[in-house]
């Protein structure tokens, strides 16, 4: 019994290596789709030409979406807060 619950665990330890092998062999794929909408904000083609990193950008996204959701007031205030 206990010999079969060891070749359970090298069985499945071989699987996780052949699956992160796998998945580490895939190629880079672009940036993330967030990255892209960011710099694809603003006059300059990026957020940096509004002298607004993407942190800001982000959490004021974040405010807006909640808003239209109907979040409540502390929430928004306390994200607000963050981008003083």
């Amino acid at each position: 019994m206990q010999e079969e619950a060891i070749r359970r665990v090298r069985d499945m330890q071989r699987r996780s290596q052949d699956f992160v092998g796998a998945s580490s062999k895939r190629p880079q794929q672009g940036p993330d789709p967030l990255s892209r909408l960011l710099s694809s904000v603003g006059a300059g083609g990026g957020v940096g030409s509004l002298g607004i990193d993407e942190e800001k950008a982000l959490i004021a996204l974040l405010i807006y979406i909640l808003y239209k959701q109907g979040a409540d007031i502390k929430l928004l205030l306390a994200l607000g807060y963050l981008l003083l």
